[in-house]
């Protein structure tokens, strides 16, 4: 299938590309084999934290399959049933809930119809950081879980402040979804999505920010998982790269 992406025809990006997916295949093919062991010697922690990872390198993967045309369903499903095995490891021993953050692979639960109770996040840490934040109040709105009162207020508090990249990216979706006052028609407001996308490739506001949210050199490798999720919500139906196309 030919190529979908910026980096059609460059011998940089596959080489990106083919690497990128080489370790999220590793990633995903030895998950089995060490939660196995985890369980086996008792280090309930670790096994569930390893299916976090295992979940997280299969969205890594579809993401980079979408990108490139190639439906990418049996991976989201593969993360779905990772988060199943995360979801029964978690409920037996009892472990801490605010102890796994995996606001993407809800999302993209989503895309595959998986609906799911967003059980898994750490309110403490959503007010130390607006992007994880802004990732829990739009998982909730995703799979239509009504968010706790602290994490609306919270939401409502980094919106009030100065605007940065990541308010304008969330501000957006946030918009798409009726979650904001919306400024903008729907087509518009797609637009500014596309554009805050691409900002990433070269914005310095979020240095440390995942490859698989579009930042750096990954930004012509990926889509954008969000956005994706929020135009399938919304019945967004026009062109872009980041439009969910298997349902």
């Amino acid at each position: 299938m030919g190529l979908v992406t910026d980096s059609r025809g460059s011998v940089g990006g596959l080489e990106q590309y083919e690497s990128r997916v080489a370790q999220a295949e590793a990633l995903t093919a030895r998950g089995p084999d060490v939660i196995t062991e985890l369980l086996a010697n008792s280090n309930f922690e670790w096994a569930a934290q390893n299916c976090r990872v295992t979940a997280e390198a299969y969205v890594d993967l579809g993401l980079l399959h979408w990108r490139r045309g190639v439906d990418p369903r049996e991976d989201f499903a593969c993360a779905a049933r990772a988060y199943q095995k995360l979801n029964e490891i978690v409920q037996q021993h009892k472990l801490l809930k605010s102890s796994f953050e995996i606001p993407l692979v809800y999302a993209a639960m989503f895309l595959v119809d998986r609906r799911a109770r967003i059980e898994f996040g750490n309110e403490a840490a959503y007010k130390a950081s607006r992007w994880d934040c802004y990732q829990a109040r739009l998982v909730h709105a995703l799979h239509d879980a009504p968010p706790s009162e602290a994490l609306v207020a919270m939401t409502d508090k980094f919106m009030a402040e100065p605007e940065r990249l990541p308010d304008r990216i969330f501000d957006t979706y946030f918009q798409l979804l009726g979650l904001r006052p919306q400024t903008m028609g729907l087509d518009e407001r797609v637009m500014r999505a596309k554009a805050t996308w691409a900002e990433r490739k070269r914005d310095e506001l979020i240095p440390a920010g995942r490859a698989l949210d579009g930042h750096g050199d990954a930004n012509d490798l990926y889509v954008d998982l969000y956005l994706g999720a929020v135009l399938k919500k919304v019945g967004w139906k026009g062109h872009t790269v980041h439009r969910w196309l298997w349902d």
